[in-house]
């Protein structure tokens, strides 16, 4: 009996060995059913559509763009890296491209744990490379170098020097033909103890199209940043099977996911996926009920199969594609324990998953009015926002407006989105609150009730227009030199403008060079100032004369530039680096300000403040500046580019380099205002005091009477 129990236990023991098997044990993973957790560059020019089996990606315009991930620390919080089995673990990605565009500046590359933020301009610019400063490095990157409908040639591992680097291949670089409409699993094996990143790329028969090595020198071990630019306009990528992962000997019990989905009130409702053939538990938080109305009473242990786990995140069932998913409603704080068995082993446990749990409803964010116009009278424009960038899931924001007039009559009561305005074209206010209006019942509270009062009325105190014609610039204006601005580098795309480039709107809105035959088709033309012909543009006859301060604050009063701003480096032959071109205004060319001998920083922008003889001192009764602008270098190709802005005086108008230019500035001021006093000539009797330059070691202070101000309007003690 004794022999036959040890005979036994052998050959249970020898049978358990043979069934074991390396397989892949992901640590981390990206779901393909939800957006969250991605960078855009452009969310504008991108889409991201969820689905089970994978992410769809596509470019809904012109332009390759950037999708990224940063998972870092995170993905690394239970996996030690110093002591992963055979010093290796895998990066994991599936991508076809369904469509494809022809645009050669496609790439991806995997980056070490905090290699970089979201705003570097090597991540976050289709129009630079990912390049490596001193001691940095990549474990796998390919780029686009030729692309057609059909096929994407790529080059792997190079190593650009700049951002702006495109080498060439090379007969030995590392190269491979993707086709459309093919699945290709990316494989990248890295090595922590030798340094080495193992690159894979397989079709969907597990045919290898290109291996390779990648010898990383960056001390970091772990990945933790996808960088990928798409392609252009219509193009559509799939991705799937994204993680990090080890080997390990199976079968073992994978762990589940566990996402937050809903707040619904005090109650928290969890997504949890977990793998087919296994069996999911959970200790209930809380007596809860699911969308079928089935009870979990708090504290007990609840199992489901994979096939009868179909929920969706719309908090419906499908049967027939939604297997292995399961949402866990909790009306209790604490820790949501969650875990899996295999189905035909329930001594097989996966890792016990723990989720903090805190139960309390959530407020609205509270709503804020910013004016965006101002009109003769109590003509006035307020766009109402509301940010849910901090609340909790950032629920869809809907604001309770109840309009009312001078004597508190309600005039007009509605319910807006963030972003959409309010105007107002006599005296009265706006009551205002946030509340959750996407659900059937409000899940998130409503927030405070905010009152905006439009009681103060305005005059146009000063108003200063930056349009002047070739002529006019040509002949010269006091204050102003004349320079020969030449845009032979198409540096700064507003030769079209200058050209005689001419383009015709049809009434889909699309437009189309100009064509005499199609005029009939055009609702609308937009043409060139016509300076020189549109086929010089980028040659060396694209050139005009502009106008270039040599009195920074003093030319363009009532703005005043920033004492920064007014000491930047100069370009155009010694003079200052912003101007006046003809027929758009002042624009503002992007320099370098030397500081630290030969250490250069990039200026953006041109900080512009308005004349501090319109500050007031009455906090109820702010004056303001409106800047009209041109954007888009008004490019023929670009419809209206116009667009306005209202800033408080005493704030900043922020000048973007190159694309914009300010065509007219108006200055607004409560009715009463004395400019240079700030105290309104009705409530007091006394002569205005003497408004004066003074230059200390200070810089140049704005003294008025008694208070003190710098060029950009800030108050001096």
């Amino acid at each position: 009996m004794k022999k036959f129990t040890l005979i036994s236990l052998l050959m249970l023991i020898c049978c358990t060995m043979a069934k074991a098997e390396l397989m892949d044990k992901y640590f981390f993973k990206i779901p393909t059913d939800k957006a969250d957790g991605w960078t855009l560059q452009d969310a504008g020019r991108m889409t991201l559509t969820p689905n089970k089996d994978y992410l769809e990606v596509k470019l809904t315009n012109n332009g390759g763009r950037m999708i990224n991930r940063f998972w870092n620390e995170d993905a690394w919080k239970k996996v030690d890296v110093a002591s992963l089995p055979n010093n290796t673990y895998k990066f994991t990605k599936d991508m076809k491209m369904t469509v494809n565009a022809t645009r050669t500046d496609m790439e991806f590359v995997l980056l070490p744990v905090n290699a970089c933020t979201a705003t570097d301009s090597r991540v976050s610019s289709h129009n630079y490379h990912w390049f490596n400063n001193e001691g940095e490095d990549y474990f796998f990157r390919y780029r686009v170098t030729a692309s057609t409908a059909e096929t994407a040639d790529i080059v792997i591992n190079e190593n650009p020097t700049a951002r702006g680097d495109w080498p060439d291949p090379t007969e030995e670089s590392e190269t491979a033909t993707l086709n459309v409409g093919v699945k290709y699993s990316f494989a990248v094996e890295i090595n922590v103890a030798d340094k080495t990143a193992t690159y894979t790329i397989s079709d969907e028969e597990g045919n290898v199209v290109k291996t390779g090595v990648h010898n990383y020198v960056c001390e970091e071990n772990r990945a933790g940043i996808w960088v990928m630019s798409t392609n252009s306009a219509n193009s559509v990528i799939q991705l799937s099977n994204m993680g990090l992962s080890y080997k390990a000997e199976g079968p073992f019990a994978v762990e589940p996911s566990v996402d937050l989905l809903a707040a619904i009130g005090e109650q928290r409702a969890y997504y949890v996926d977990f793998a087919e053939g296994h069996t999911l538990h959970w200790v209930q938080l809380g007596d809860a009920e699911d969308a079928l109305a089935n009870a979990f009473a708090d504290g007990e242990e609840y199992t489901v199969e994979w096939g009868d786990a179909n929920d969706t995140r719309e908090f419906e069932q499908n049967a027939e594609e939604y297997f292995g998913k399961k949402i866990i409603y909790c009306t209790k704080s604490g820790d949501l324990r969650v875990w899996t068995t295999l189905a035909d082993n329930e001594s097989n446990v996966s890792e016990e998953i723990v989720t903090p749990v805190v139960c309390e409803t959530i407020a609205m964010p509270v709503p804020v009015a910013k004016i965006t116009n101002v009109e003769e009278g109590y003509g006035k424009e307020y766009t109402i926002t509301a940010d849910n960038s901090n609340t909790l899931l950032k629920p869809v924001v809907t604001i309770k407006c109840i309009v009312k007039n001078a004597s508190g009559s309600v005039i007009e009561e509605k319910d807006i989105l963030s972003g959409e305005k309010v105007k107002f074209t006599d005296a009265g206010s706006v009551e205002m609150y946030s509340f959750d209006g996407t659900h059937p019942q409000e899940w998130y509270a409503p927030s405070d009730k905010v009152t905006i009062t439009n009681n103060a009325e305005y005059v146009v105190a000063e108003e200063k227009s930056f349009i002047m014609t070739a002529d006019e610039i040509n002949a010269g204006v006091s204050g102003w030199d004349i320079v020969e601005l030449v845009d032979a580098s198409g540096k700064s795309h507003w030769d079209r403008i200058m050209s005689s480039e001419k383009r015709g709107y049809k009434a889909d809105g699309t437009n189309e060079v100009y064509v005499e035959d199609n005029a009939a088709s055009y609702v609308s033309v937009k043409e060139g100032h016509g300076i020189f012909a549109d086929t010089d543009c980028g040659t060396e006859n694209a050139k005009w004369n502009v106008l270039c301060p040599n009195d920074v604050y003093a030319c363009a009063l009532p703005l005043i530039p920033s004492e920064e701003n007014a000491a930047l480096y100069k370009v155009f032959n010694d003079h200052y680096a912003w101007c006046i071109m003809p027929f758009e205004g002042v624009v503002y060319y992007d320099v370098n300000t030397k500081v630290d001998g030969d250490c250069a920083v990039r200026s953006n922008y041109l900080n512009m403040h308005l004349d501090p003889k319109y500050i007031t001192d009455d906090e109820n009764k702010p004056n303001f500046f409106i800047v009209y602008k041109t954007g888009g270098y008004n490019r023929p190709d670009k419809g209206d580019c116009t667009s306005s802005e209202v800033i408080v005086a005493g704030d900043t108008f922020k000048l973007y380099r190159y694309d914009t230019a300010i065509t007219k500035v108006k200055v607004m001021s409560y009715k009463g205002f004395n400019p240079g006093t700030g105290i309104s000539s009705t409530t007091a009797e006394k002569n205005a005091p003497v408004v004066k330059k003074v230059v200390t070691d200070k810089g140049i202070i704005i003294v008025n009477g008694e208070n003190s101000y710098t060029v950009s309007g800030v108050r001096v003690k």
